[in-house]
């Protein structure tokens, strides 16, 4: 269906000054620019108190205008016989104004009569307070791009793929295809990722968003699927990506992994199966590409022998019917599947010890639209996904393999774990759009509801039930066990997480006009989350328990000032508060939900016959030994505490406030500038306290860190020997140490045998709203846009500073890499966590540019220049290690509760990523048109420039090893994607 569009395009041009009356002017065209003679286009004033029927018809040329207006807001419509109309409910004139509109009609005589104003990006719209940004088909054909829709977000001022305005990573966005969500139900995120070829236009919202809009803390990510016309269309495209057309990244004694090559075949087609009323929209994807690792177990820069392959299959068909004049309904199905071989090569694990993952997901969707007039819109949307996918090593029931030395520690044999999970999503949403005038003031009123209701599964289990860790020691063959002497292994560490959860919304926005200077917006939306979790099954099964339910109600208020009246210059206020919706990650700890199981590090076993040797929990502890000498496993082990869970007590769902100030500005007809400040705050963080942390713990000074197994010192981040300020020991811990010194007068720090019966060891963990998480984010953005005859451009400049002690939408996992329970139960990881927060740069300029150039060639750049990434050294207490208190060794027993936690051993965001800039560019060129038919040829350059900035680098300090630079504090795990150049074909 060729879409209705009516575009203010111009801003409105003041009069000479006595002129009291108003008019409108503008054009009729149809979607190729073509005039339209002979429409009828009407102004009507809202409030119906100007009885005179204002009228205009459109001459050859399409030009019409419409004179003797009094100031007002007026419903402009455009009709002509063998035309669909064309309504703008709410055009605000002001005295003295001429308001310039260029109208787009569709041909069809019966197509949905519902409103599409899709306003052009140098119009000021005052009538609202949201500052939307809309990504256009136009535009993404001809900029260099990802290959995915959300790879658009990149485009808008201040924001970036999985962060927008300093929402904590993809999980705090909230992504929908045709308006139904479609989050990743178990980590957050887009779960589809639409291929880009398939879109109309990606629409992202959140400054300044009404009430309309919510369960996200960053953005709002709709992308909208093309439509079939009356027109018939379709294309074929092929694109390549060959290694022998790209640099590399990737360094000598560097991790890391990039893409070596990518070929790609897509088609699509489009059209009437009855013309006017039932159309359709067929498309799919083909992908397969390639993924190098260095070998790192070479002296020179060279690649594994196996890749990591990719093959990824993506099917959509849409159905859209117009039964009558005003009503559509699209139906909408598609499947993705994808398969990659040795996922997760890294350049120092051997390949056998990658993984094979797959996946399967289905998808539907189905709409309803009923427009009986301009004012009048109701909308009714339902859709879903299900899933299944799985990684799972190469070697069933076989334990996996990995070296335990300084450095890189490599494995072999199989992956350490198996992986299955199982996602599912159904939502619905319906809303109803309306326009009145009442108390003298014009209405936009939007009344509707949501619900959506998630499952996932997820089932992580170690294969064989253990790892293997031999010991570097001379002439050892990791392939060959009888060459180990006594290994060590890790047990357990798995994860089962199944859940359920829902978010149901209710909401009303109303805005309306005081005046004709004057927009006030007033919106409310009250949230209903629930989520339940299924233990996973042992012996016995048990039943899904609820876990909790909470409520809340968002205001949203605003006002917009049209200072001049005539739209070209625009003062925007906005407060509002959006809650998160509802993901596992809030509730997984949840008292008996037995998501995670605690891991543990056995020093020696058995002399083993072959490495594919594996032992159950039972035969382990048959085979306890007191002594090295006999052939059994250690009596003792360290223990990677994981399991940390709570009850529910004082949960309330998490949200951000967020006030927004914006003065947009028209710089004559083809520019428009806008300076925007954006200030969020988190609060009711959801995570896990200890309600008697401060008494539990005491902290011992100035600790000395050297390696346990004989390696020699670990290092700080400074190069020297590490020496922690500070490290919380459990009193648990420290009355056991004293116990084991029999009638002597042992000590730990001031305590003596003596206190033992005062060493008070009470966890009292609570899964609640947490009192002391702090996450700001400020943000000042100036942008600049222009429309010329043949180029467009977009540019900007971001300032921005995301401060606070959580990273994360949760209180859970935000220190190291690790996914844990969180500084406010683990006392270590709250030691310098307040400070800048990773994902976010102080400052980002962008600029793209779009371009006709001569002899049938278009063209586009993306520009990016970011400062300020920061990020923090971290130390991992592990009992492995040696700590010492001056020449004072302490005994390992003192940090047993503390194993895995990890410390900040600088305040937080105190280093920072080198700058980088990258350009991106694009070329196609249509050296062949005839009738109906073209060939485009396209070639796009990544990183033009050649960049090589890292992006990832090791963060943590542990066993560094002098020969070995990937151990390194600061090595480089990720640099910007080398540069690329794809070459590609379409046939349309």
């Amino acid at each position: 269906m060729m879409r209705l569009a009516l575009v203010l395009l111009a801003v409105r041009v003041p009069t000479a000054a006595a002129q009291t009356t108003s008019a409108i002017v503008g054009s009729v065209v149809t979607p190729d620019g073509s005039p339209v003679e002979g429409a009828r286009v009407r102004a009507e004033r809202g409030d119906r108190r100007d009885s005179t029927t204002h009228e205009g018809l459109s001459d050859a040329r399409g030009a019409f205008r419409i004179g003797g207006l009094a100031a007002g807001i007026y419903t402009v419509s455009a009709r002509r016989i063998g035309y669909r109309a064309a309504e703008m409910p709410a055009l605000r004139v002001a005295v003295g104004q001429t308001a310039t509109l260029r109208v787009t009609l569709s041909e069809a005589t019966r197509q949905l009569s519902a409103i599409v104003v899709v306003t052009s990006s140098l119009t000021i719209d005052a009538t609202t307070t949201e500052l939307p940004s809309r990504v256009e088909r136009r535009d993404i054909a001809v900029l260099p791009t990802g290959h995915d829709a959300s790879s658009l977000i990149a485009l808008v001022p201040g924001a970036r793929q999985s962060s927008l305005w300093g929402g904590a990573g993809a999980v705090a966005n909230d992504y929908k295809l045709d308006g139904i969500s479609v989050n990743h139900p178990g980590t957050g995120g887009d779960f589809l990722q639409m291929p880009i070829d398939w879109v109309d236009a990606l629409e992202i919202r959140g400054l300044g968003a009404g009430a309309e809009y919510g369960n996200f803390q960053g953005g709002v990510v709709n992308a909208v699927t093309k439509t079939g016309t009356n027109a018939f269309r379709g294309a074929v495209r092929s694109n390549y990506e060959s290694p022998r057309l790209k640099s590399t990244n990737l360094n000598l004694d560097e991790e890391g992994a990039e893409q070596a090559g990518r070929r790609e075949v897509a088609g699509e087609v489009l059209g009437p199966l009855l013309r006017d009323r039932l159309f359709y929209f067929l498309a799919g994807q083909h992908v397969q590409r390639d993924v190098r690792a260095p070998n790192l177990a070479t002296p020179a820069l060279d690649y594994q022998p196996i890749q990591e392959g990719h093959r990824d299959d993506r099917t959509l068909g849409k159905l859209t019917w117009l039964p009558r004049s005003g009503d559509r309904v699209d139906v909408l199905a598609g499947l993705v599947s994808s398969d990659i071989g040795h996922a997760g090569l890294n350049g120092i694990d051997d390949p056998s010890a990658a993984r094979h993952q797959s996946s399967s997901t289905t998808f539907y969707q189905a709409g309803w639209t009923a427009a009986g007039d301009a004012r009048n819109i109701f909308e009714l949307k339902v859709g879903g996904f299900s899933g299944r996918e799985s990684q799972l090593g190469y070697a069933p029931s076989v334990p996996s393999v990995q070296l335990l030395r300084l450095g890189r520690q490599p494995s072999i044999q199989n992956s350490a774990f198996d992986e299955r999970v199982a996602p599912s999503s159904i939502a619905g949403t319906a809303a109803w759009r309306l326009w009145r005038h009442a108390f003298d003031s014009d209405h936009h009123i939007v009344v509707g509801a949501e619900i959506e209701r998630t499952a996932w599964r997820d089932d992580r289990t170690r294969n064989a039930g253990l790892t293997w860790r031999p010991y570097a020691v001379p002439g050892i063959n990791l392939a060959d066990a009888s060459t180990w002497g006594r290994a060590g292994s890790d047990w357990g560490g798995d994860r089962h997480v199944h859940s359920d959860a829902e978010n149901d919304a209710a909401f009303i926005q109303d805005d309306f006009a005081a005046g004709t200077n004057l927009t006030f917006s007033v919106g409310a939306r009250y949230g209903r989350w629930n989520a339940g979790l299924t233990p996973p099954c042992d012996s016995v099964c048990r039943p899904r328990f609820h876990v909790v339910t909470a409520q809340a109600i968002e205001p949203r208020a605003g006002l917009v000032w049209d200072v001049t009246g005539r739209s070209d210059l625009t003062l925007k206020l906005h407060w509002g508060r959006y809650h998160q919706g509802m993901f596992p990650l809030f509730v997984d700890r949840a008292e008996g939900a037995n998501a995670y199981a605690n891991q543990r590090f056995y020093y020696w076993g058995p002399r083993l016959p072959h490495s594919r040797t594996a032992y159950s929990p039972t035969q382990r502890d048959a085979l306890l030994t007191d002594t090295t000498g006999g052939n059994g496993f250690s009596p003792f082990f360290n223990e990677l505490i994981l399991n940390e869970s709570g009850r529910v007590e004082g949960y309330r769902q998490p949200y951000v406030d967020q006030q927004m100030i914006a003065v947009e500005k028209a710089l004559g007809s083809r520019w428009k500038g806008e300076v925007l400040y954006t200030h969020r705050s988190n609060g009711d963080v959801v995570g896990l306290v200890d309600r008697n942390m401060g008494i539990n713990y005491f902290p011992l000074f100035n600790v000395r860190v050297t390696h346990r197994l004989g390696f020699g010192n670990i290092l700080d981040a400074n190069a020297r020997p590490l020496v922690l300020p500070v490290v919380y020991v459990s009193n648990k811990d420290i009355a056991y140490v004293l116990s084991l010194g029999g009638r002597g007068n042992p000590r730990v720090g001031p305590f003596t045998l003596a206190d033992i019966p005062n060493l008070r060891w009470q966890p009292d963990y609570v899964l609640t709203a947490i009192q002391d998480a702090e996450r700001t984010y400020d943000q000042l953005t100036l942008t600049l846009r222009t429309a010329q005859p043949n180029w467009r451009a977009d540019g900007s400049v971001t300032a921005a500073r995301l401060r606070g002690n959580t990273a994360g939408v949760t209180g859970h996992g935000t220190v190291g890499t690790q996914f844990t329970a969180g500084p406010f139960v683990r006392p270590n990881e709250a030691t310098n966590f307040d400070g800048d927060l990773p994902d976010a740069s102080h400052f980002e300029g962008k600029v793209w540019m779009t371009a006709r150039l001569p002899h049938a060639v278009q063209a586009g750049l993306i520009y990016t220049h970011v400062i300020g990434e920061a990020f923090t050294p971290t130390f991992q207490l592990d009992g492995r290690y040696q700590y010492a208190q001056g020449d004072t060794l302490l005994a390992g027993e003192l940090f047993r509760q503390v194993i895995g936690q990890t410390i900040f051993v600088e305040p937080r965001g105190s280093r920072h990523y080198a700058s980088r800039t990258i350009v991106d560019t694009h070329l196609d060129w249509r050296p062949w048109e005839r009738g109906r038919a073209n060939v485009v040829l396209t070639a796009d350059v990544f990183n033009l420039t050649g960049s090589h900035a890292v992006t990832t680098v090791k963060t943590a300090i542990d066993d560094q090893a002098i020969s070995d630079p990937t151990s390194y504090l600061g090595a480089p795990r990720l640099r910007v994607p080398s540069r690329t150049l794809r070459l590609g074909l379409r046939i349309e």
